[in-house]
């Protein structure tokens, strides 16, 4: 049977909607009922996890929220429920066959067993549900950084865990290229392209001025925060080809930066 034929995203705080991105999901999936969980549902949806978002939002910590939206979203309506900060570049019909939980490594060579939070499920998953749980029954003081707390490390240590009826997909599906800047051999077969907004705080940079310039203005950001005044320019210049090379292989759904 698979899981429910609805596509979403989660979108929420003060910045404005990254709509060229989340609207090649919507090109890509016409069939599937869409839903935009913005701040108005946010604020109108009955969350077991209430006390943890507020104390998310306290902090501004907007990624944390999103994660903690996201399980619930799923466990309640099924679906499919990517990134904000991603461009579809092709069709998933026919990827979720089963009724399960799904997910994606997020670099099997950097980062190991790693995996994103769950990305989609049916209605009830026992395992989704058994995340809203586990988070709900957290002191929302304790939640630390929230790829610790409730993202990418939670989540993985809860599959190992609990061992449950997952699917974890290989990074190239949908992470083809690391915000390190790795680029993935098989990144032709991708179905998305993770731009990685929230972990660069670049979501208006990436989507209004294109992304292989974008690509390039992040590693001068990260080579400033490391200590070093201009960023080499060998890594600059492999930095602009893997954007390049993802252009290439797709060129319309990333002319333009989406």
């Amino acid at each position: 049977m698979g899981i429910p034929e609805r596509l979403g995203h989660i979108w929420i705080g003060p910045k404005p909607v990254p709509e060229k991105w989340l609207r090649t999901w919507r090109e890509k999936h016409p069939r599937a009922a869409y839903t935009l969980y913005d701040n108005d549902f946010l604020d109108r949806f009955p969350f077991k996890c209430r006390a943890q978002i507020d104390a998310m939002l306290e902090r501004r910590s907007y990624p944390g929220v999103a994660d903690l939206m996201r399980y619930e979203i799923l466990a309640e309506f099924g679906g499919l429920l990517p990134g904000a900060d991603s461009i579809c570049l092709r069709s998933t019909d026919g990827l979720f066959e089963r009724e399960c939980a799904y997910t994606v490594y997020e670099n099997e060579l950097l980062r190991g067993r790693l995996v994103s939070p769950i990305l989609a499920c049916e209605p009830g998953n026992p395992f989704v549900v058994a995340l809203v749980e586990r988070l709900a029954e957290t002191d929302p003081d304790q939640l630390g950084m929230p790829w610790v707390a409730t993202g990418n490390l939670f989540c993985t240590r809860m599959i190992e865990e609990l061992n449950p009826d997952i699917e974890v997909f290989p990074s190239y599906f949908f992470n083809p290229l690391h915000y390190t800047g790795v680029l993935d051999p098989d990144a032709k077969q991708a179905y998305a392209l993770q731009v990685w907004g929230s972990t660069v705080d670049a979501y208006k940079d990436a989507s209004q001025r294109g992304l292989s310039g974008w690509w390039a203005r992040r590693a001068e950001r990260r080579a400033r925060r490391r200590g070093a005044q201009v960023l080499n320019e060998i890594e600059r210049r492999n930095m602009r080809q893997k954007m390049a090379e993802m252009e290439r292989l797709f060129p319309d759904a990333l002319e333009g930066g989406a």
